[in-house]
């Protein structure tokens, strides 16, 4: 290979994220609640919800991390494949006055507004999220394709384990974003430091561990999600109606939303954006505000 085509390894990607909106499918039914096409339709499913007693959606705000890939869902329902470029651009001259981001955030302030999340959802993590949608007080659960393990957790009831089903983001009206358009991207990853006092072990470990029949075979056995590998060879038809599920809707998707927004700038960003997120969508601040902070925060 020409010097000028060698490329330097990193790191490597170790699984296919999606992002994912799981509900309860005998809920669901019982209730004769649709599956929402539109997010107008998202959230007066969620009055419904709400009228019958139960939280709409569990959300782990208190991390921050989820809430800044929920925008980013937004914000790719909203621009299309051009999301990753507007994000690029406010990260580089730190103005995040599109009018994309500020319609994204506007949207998510909305959602709050119409009670999608439980209340304190800004404060709470990432279990007490799941286990408001595990236990059944929540219809619906925000979180990544890796979460598919719920349908083969044996801890979560067996009426709810087995009615666990998927959607993903709603269309957004006037959105350039198709159906099949899913923010999803490679998440998670491994690298060695070149500074590891046992750097060749380290090497030895990553080379053996990505092997196609070890990461990519027992991540699928075990419901772990998509490796960023081909996993097909160890698809048997047996998995969960979950896993089908998700595995269709990555199949079929047109285009996949990249990085999610807080993992695409420097690490001051990414600090202030997920410390900044919950004060925006509870309107604690302003989204002009909220988006000014963040891009003070790339200069």
């Amino acid at each position: 290979m020409d010097s000028h085509m060698m490329a330097k390894l990193y790191g490597l990607p170790r699984n296919t994220d999606v992002a994912c909106i799981y509900y309860n499918q005998k809920m669901f039914e019982d209730n004769q609640w649709d599956v929402p096409e539109t997010y107008d339709e998202l959230l007066e499913l969620a009055g419904k919800i709400s009228d019958a007693g139960m939280i709409p959606m569990a959300m782990d705000g208190g991390d921050g991390w989820p809430m800044a890939v929920y925008l980013s869902d937004l914000l790719f329902q909203l621009a299309g494949t051009e999301s990753s470029e507007i994000i690029a651009d406010a990260i580089a001259t730190g103005d995040f006055t599109d009018e994309n981001l500020v319609k994204a955030t506007e949207i998510l302030k909305e959602s709050t507004d119409a009670k999608l999340f439980q209340n304190g959802y800004d404060s709470q993590d990432y279990a007490t999220a799941m286990n408001l949608f595990t236990n059944g007080q929540a219809a619906m659960f925000y979180m990544g394709s890796w979460e598919s393990s719920m349908a083969l957790n044996e801890d979560i009831p067996e009426e709810i384990r087995e009615n666990i089903r998927v959607f993903t983001m709603p269309s957004v009206k006037g959105g350039k974003a198709a159906k099949t358009d899913i923010a999803a991207w490679n998440g998670g990853g491994y690298g060695v430091s070149a500074k590891s006092e046992i750097k060749e072990e380290a090497v030895k470990f990553i080379n053996y561990m990505y092997q196609p029949d070890k990461l990519s075979k027992y991540g699928w056995e075990n419901g772990g999600g998509m490796s960023a590998q081909d996993q097909s060879e160890y698809m048997t038809g047996e998995e969960t109606e979950l896993m089908k599920q998700i595995v269709d809707i990555v199949n079929n998707a047109t285009n996949v939303s990249g990085t999610p927004i807080n993992d695409c700038g420097p690490s001051f960003f990414k600090t202030s954006i997920e410390s900044e997120i919950q004060s925006v969508s509870n309107g604690s601040t302003s989204v002009k505000e909220f988006l000014s902070a963040i891009g003070a925060s790339c200069k």
